[in-house]
This record gives C-alpha cells, structure tokens and sequence, in this order.
C-alpha cells in the first residue's frame, strides 16, 4: 500500500513444524488458512518437507502452500530426510529475484544442517526490498557460527546492503535465540527488532504454541525501514497448527 510517499507493506515469519499440528494431525490447511488471513506481501517459512524431485512423489510444503496462496516461490533445500528434503521458503506477493542462497556448514555430522535466503521482493510503485530469510540452529556453537556468517562481508555486511538505499532490508527467521542471547545481541548491535520499535507494543513471545514463553522468531530491519506494527495471533488455529506461533509486521519504506 502506498501512503503518500511511503510504501507500506507487511512481513510474516512462521516456523510450521513440518505441517504436523497438534497430536500429529496434518495442519497444511491450518497453515493455509494462518497464512491467508495475514495478508502478507512476503511470508518466510521454516521446516518444510519437499520431494526429493519435482517427479517424486512426496509432500511438497512449499510449493502447495504458494500455490495455495497464489504467492511466488524460493525454496532452500538444507537436509535430506529419507527420500525426501527438509527446508526452509520465502513467499511473495509480487516479483522475487534470488541473490544469495546457502545452507551453513555444520561441525556435527548428526546435527541437522541450517540455512538462509537472500532475495529482492518489488513492492507497489517500483519500490524494492531485500529480505533474509533463514533458520539458525538449536545448539549455541551453531548459532554462533550461523549469525557471524550472515552478518559477515557476504551477507548484511556487504557493499550491497551497507550503502543508504541498501539499508532497506529485513531479516526474519526462527533464530532460535531469546532476546538476551549472543546471537540477538549480534544481530540487533547493526538491526532493529521490529517488535521494540512500536511505542506502548509489548513483544510477544512465540514459542511454545500453546503457552508461548520464549520470543525465538524474530523480524529485524535496517535503518531505511519502519515498523508501524506487529502481531502474533494466538487463537484456536494457531494453536494447533504449529509448535510455533507466526509472528506479522507492518512496514514501511
């Protein structure tokens, strides 16, 4: 939406564990309808399954949700699950052009391997924004190592994002890390957390679904955007349709 000469759009981060709600029944409908009702512009997702090919059969959580919602598509593939990947998306309402995709290296062969998306999303009236989407790992090392990595020289640090036009970005994502952890002080020490930049707004938490007591899903943004607002639903559907809850945005450039 173009308010004067702001564009406003909105941003919705949301673990969905695999699409197993609660008693693991299948949730991609809840998952749907949460979604639907957000009116996001750009939706990133975490912990995805998706067919080891287009031709194999499988679920393909990614794809079926963007279809659902009639958003464009990025998908990273970061582990292997049977014949199968798990993975994390970026959805969008308008255009969605690829900068940078990984999946971080991990020290651990068990552990389950974390990754990122770097992609620029057109909004209304030509305006563009870049928006990082990714999933840290559980374990503190990898988290470390994880956020270091995205703040570095290829990533938030770099020529591309530094430069005033450039400082239009947004970082989303289950961080698994709480508001006192190395890991958010690193990443809010060059961003600002959206949810504390809305006077009289008491950040919300979103983990667990049920009974959420810990903020693990964060949305971050760069000097050139602002927060006009945010929300975490907390309602029957979303209790039962992740062990996460989504956290929504309002943002403007």
């Amino acid at each position: 939406m173009t308010n004067g000469s702001s564009v406003r759009f909105r941003v919705m981060t949301y673990n969905v564990h695999r699409c197993v709600g609660a008693g693991g029944v299948d949730s991609v409908a809840d998952i749907a309808a949460l979604c639907a009702d957000a009116d996001a512009d750009l939706i990133a997702l975490q912990e995805l399954d998706a067919p080891e090919t287009e031709e194999t059969d499988g679920p393909h959580h990614a794809r079926d949700l963007a279809s659902r919602l009639g958003m464009r598509l990025l998908f990273c593939r970061t582990f292997r699950r049977g014949v199968g990947y798990y993975g994390h998306a970026l959805l969008a309402r308008g255009e969605l052009e690829l900068e940078k995709v990984t999946t971080f290296a991990s020290p651990h062969a068990t552990v389950e391997p974390r990754g990122a998306i770097w992609a620029r999303a057109k909004l209304e009236a030509g305006a563009t924004i870049d928006v990082i989407s990714t999933h840290l790992g559980v374990r503190r090392g990898e988290r470390s190592a994880q956020s270091l990595e995205l703040l570095g020289d290829g990533w938030l640090g770099s020529a591309a994002l530094r430069g005033l036009r450039r400082s239009r970005v947004v970082l989303c994502g289950d961080l698994n890390a709480v508001p006192n952890a190395t890991t958010y002080r690193r990443f809010s020490s060059s961003l600002r957390d959206a949810q504390r930049e809305i006077a009289g707004h008491r950040a919300r938490a979103t983990f667990p679904a049920r009974l959420p007591v810990l903020r693990l899903d964060h949305v971050f943004v760069g000097r050139g955007v602002t927060v006009c607002g945010a929300a975490v639903p907390w309602n029957a559907r979303s209790r039962r349709a992740s062990d996460h809850l989504p956290l929504i945005v309002d943002l403007a450039i």
